[in-house]
């Protein structure tokens, strides 16, 4: 599978510089703006899979560039990133078709999962999620169909359970804070606390394998397809 490309159009560079760097380190190809007319021009030329957009930019405002990428046909999803917070900016990005809206300061890992979050909502949109197997141990799992079997026993997983399995596989190896899986998983539920990602890990434990979900005491979980541990608590 081709790496997704991620636009940022921001003006500040410390910010743009520094989640270039962070997109990049998971795995993204990245493409940066500092201006309204360059950021235009990579929107309607370079096809990225998710653009990263400021609202107040140099040459022309980002909700201009919304205006023209939508009226141009550009269905890529936009995250705005401002620090325009008020209720009436957000209503206006939305009608001006905004995807998402995260307010500075923001957080580095919620902004990564929200990205996450957003492409998965475009996969499915497009249907790119289609086929999508994920083999480990014994266990298989069909996201299409969504059949899980292990040791060829059918295996009954909820649909936040898919969903919890199939982030993990896309960090397989790295550690994922609960504040993460909280941000990509559960979304915007607000009555989403860590305990319940401790319990839906414990299910996902218990049904599919304890040592492939190990727990990073003070830090979160980590997905191993091939785990050489037990499985069991890590300090770190």
């Amino acid at each position: 599978m081709r790496r997704r490309t991620i636009l940022i159009v921001e003006d500040e560079d410390a910010i743009r510089e520094g989640l270039a760097d962070a997109l990049a380190s998971e795995g993204y190809e990245v493409l940066a703006a500092a201006d309204g007319p360059s950021g235009l021009h990579h929107g309607l030329r370079s096809d990225p899979d998710l653009i990263v957009l400021d609202l107040m930019l140099p040459g022309l405002a980002g909700t201009e560039l919304l205006r023209r990428w939508r009226a141009d046909g550009v269905e890529t999803p936009v995250l705005c990133l401002t620090a325009r917070g008020l209720e009436e900016d957000r209503v206006e990005g939305f009608e001006l078709g905004a995807d998402d809206y995260v307010v500075k300061p923001f957080s580095l890992q919620e902004l990564l999962a929200r990205i996450e979050a957003r492409l998965r909502v475009w996969d499915r949109e497009r249907g790119l999620v289609s086929k999508r197997m994920l083999h480990f141990a014994d266990v298989t799992i069909d996201f299409e169909s969504k059949r899980v079997t292990r040791a060829g026993a059918a295996v009954h997983l909820t649909a936040l359970e898919l969903d919890l399995v199939a982030f993990f596989a896309e960090h397989e190896g790295r550690p994922v804070p609960r504040a993460r899986l909280l941000a990509g998983v559960w979304g915007d539920d607000a009555d989403a606390v860590s305990r319940v990602v401790d319990n839906a890990v414990m299910a996902l434990r218990r049904k599919l394998g304890a040592a492939h979900f190990v727990s990073l005491r003070g830090v979160g979980y980590r997905f191993d397809r091939s785990p050489t541990q037990s499985g069991e608590s890590e300090g770190v």
